[in-house]
């Protein structure tokens, strides 16, 4: 199980992106937080019982970016929003349908194909703010003791505008949650 494990989340070097898209899982690391908020925002649910685990956008997603010519993944729009975890929950997020292609791309990784992560837990109480403190860890938000939620930087990659059903769960907990990605859903 674990050796399936380490090669899921090992990079590609196929230059087929259909063949990458095989189930992908990413580890996104606490290192990659880039902020820590004490509530999600106003455009954002928390999602889950007890006040929530994973908070994600609740309105329509505009696309931007395609993707970089030469890539296979041309036809790909980028939408790009944060990641909220609850600080000491981890949470695994698959898409379980689009009407296209679509996949994940957080944390610090070689760009291609995800269709599955998890995040947290990240528990720790942050390092000191000074840079030259023996405590200081680069990369990791100042005053990362302040905040509930980490935030991890990136987003969703659609090959048509769709609402995306996503699949997040935490210790016992699974549930759906649907994502306007460059469409609205339902009706």
């Amino acid at each position: 199980m674990i050796a399936g494990f380490i090669s899921s989340c090992a990079e590609s070097t196929s230059d087929d992106p259909a063949a990458d898209a095989q189930h992908q899982h990413r580890l996104v690391e606490c290192l990659h937080v880039i902020d820590v908020v004490s509530e999600p925002g106003p455009r954002y649910q928390a999602h889950g019982s007890g006040g929530g685990f994973v908070a994600l956008p609740t309105r329509t997603l505009q696309l931007g970016r395609s993707g970089s010519e030469g890539s296979g993944y041309e036809d790909y729009r980028f939408e790009k929003f944060g990641l909220l975890v609850r600080r000491a929950r981890q949470v695994s997020m698959e898409i379980a349908s689009a009407p296209g292609d679509a996949f994940l791309d957080y944390g610090d990784y070689v760009f291609g194909s995800a269709d599955a992560l998890t995040a947290g837990p990240c528990n720790t109480h942050g390092p000191a703010c000074e840079v030259h403190s023996a405590e200081y860890v680069g990369g990791w938000p100042c005053g990362a003791d302040r905040g509930e939620w980490m935030v991890w930087a990136g987003g969703i990659w659609v090959n048509e505008p769709s609402c995306v059903e996503l699949l997040v769960s935490s210790e016992d907990e699974e549930i759906p949650v649907w994502l306007a990605v460059g469409a609205p859903c339902g009706g």
